[in-house]
């Protein structure tokens, strides 16, 4: 049997473009396929990410009371009962460095800041702003040199860039969870063209028209149809199967980006509004979460972060009947009508998590799925909004961490257990080795 060896490294190039490619049989050990075995392969690559909610929760409608694999999906999770058995419910854990420890007010702040760094921010409203080195890119660092980007970090709220957003705490505290160094904070992308065109971007020097062209004019099909035609001649049926599903997803990508708004002439501007996103913040959260998906499965990063919201995001949910700001529901006082609302948009940030697990799970990797090869923390350093308490956080891990964790039970561990604890486990399950991050105090035992 004649097979043409590539490399699981291989893109499609065009001007200004470097395509990933998802894993196919081609690219696999030789003797798996004279031997008929073609899934018989190395273990896949464990992708790691960190999503993170603002505000806190309502715990009474959020945190299952039963512990072990029998526990029971509380109002704000339903949407997520499909994917128990891929869910690890965390109790008990507590981030402490979001406290005031003798800082005052400003528990939104530190809670973003702290959410990865594992560190007590400097309370400065601008100059010298100090956290802590995040643990996605500690990972990004060490782990992220196998691909083409060590890291991607997305959101869906730019926020102030200068001054103090929260009782005297920069607003970068508020505005980001992921910090390349304790004074560099990484900024998120929320802009989905930009952060299409970052993932599938070869970064090569190209004219303004060039880029335009790329990111306006022309789908990327099209730009890497010659290298797509050579490698396409060259393939199995199935490996071509394969590739033609590819294909199609990146382009229904494509085409509900084009849909966000209208095209800008070519004459009018050199750069894309920074902002631009989709009005529908369903529609946002989810071209987010399908990025992720595709930079996972393309190996093009296995390290990502995602803010659905800035840390005391006011944003409304009229969707969803939920017209006030979500940090002034927040600070609901036990007002029912309130708390209710807490819960219906806990219940919405559910549904879009859903969503991501599920395009995960359809994804094939491996010897399993592209959600088996992954550990995704979803959650927060905010237990209730109305609290501001830090501990007992709303934690959940989604996947198998290609088989280190065995996931579908709620575990509730010792009250005020680092939640560090839990990133400590994670980087050694990509073969990180840290003995301490933060206020750790070991790794978590989940499996």
């Amino acid at each position: 049997m004649s097979v043409r060896r590539i490399s699981r490294r291989t893109v499609l190039r065009g001007v200004g473009t470097a395509m990933g490619l998802p894993l196919l049989e081609t690219m696999l050990p030789q003797a798996s396929l004279l031997a008929g075995n073609p899934t018989a392969t190395k273990p896949s690559p464990v992708r790691l990410a960190w999503i993170f909610f603002p505000n806190g929760t309502n715990p009474e409608r959020w945190e299952p009371t039963t512990t072990g694999p029998d526990w029971e999906i509380k109002a704000s999770l339903e949407p997520l009962r499909e994917f128990k058995s891929d869910l690890s419910v965390l109790s008990g854990l507590a981030q402490v460095n979001a406290r005031s420890l003798g800082d005052g007010p400003g528990d939104h702040a530190r809670s973003a800041a702290a959410f990865l760094t594992g560190a007590h921010p400097l309370k400065t409203g601008g100059a010298n702003m100090r956290a802590g080195k995040s643990a996605d890119q500690i990972a990004a660092e060490h782990y992220g040199r196998a691909t083409r980007l060590a890291s991607i970090e997305l959101g869906t709220e730019a926020g102030r860039s200068a001054g103090a957003c929260d009782s005297g705490y920069a607003c970068a505290y508020s505005n980001n969870i992921s910090w390349r160094t304790a004074t560099q904070p990484m900024a998120k992308e929320i802009n989905p063209r930009l952060a299409f065109e970052r993932l599938f971007g070869n970064g090569a020097a190209g004219s303004s028209s060039e880029k335009k062209q790329l990111l306006f004019r022309r789908s990327i099909l099209d730009i890497v149809s010659e290298d797509a035609a050579q490698l396409r001649g060259s393939l199995g049926y199935r490996d071509r199967q394969k590739l033609d599903e590819y294909f199609t997803s990146v382009r229904d990508v494509e085409q509900r980006i084009e849909r966000m708004t209208e095209p800008l002439p070519f004459d009018v501007s050199d750069q894309m509004p920074p902002d631009e996103k989709p009005e529908d913040i369903r529609e946002h959260i989810r071209l987010m979460y399908d990025l992720m998906a595709l930079a996972f499965k393309t190996d093009t990063t296995r390290i990502s972060t995602f803010m659905l919201g800035n840390e005391g995001s006011n944003k409304s949910y009229p969707t969803i009947g939920v017209s006030e700001g979500h940090h002034q529901l927040s600070h609901h006082q036990n007002d029912q009508d309130k708390v209710q609302k807490i819960a219906a948009i806990d219940k919405f940030f559910a549904e879009q998590f859903a969503y991501f697990l599920k395009k995960l799970k359809e994804t094939p990797d491996g010897d399993g799925t592209l959600l088996d090869n992954c550990l995704i923390v979803y959650g927060g350093a905010i237990r209730d909004g109305n609290r501001h308490d830090h501990h007992n956080l709303p934690i959940l891990l989604a996947g198998r961490g290609g088989g280190h964790i065995t996931p579908g039970s709620h575990t509730r561990f010792a009250s005020e257990t680092p939640l560090n604890n839990l990133y400590l486990t994670m980087l050694e399950t990509v073969g990180v080795q840290t003995d301490q991050f933060g206020d750790s105090t070991g790794r978590l035992k989940l499996s």
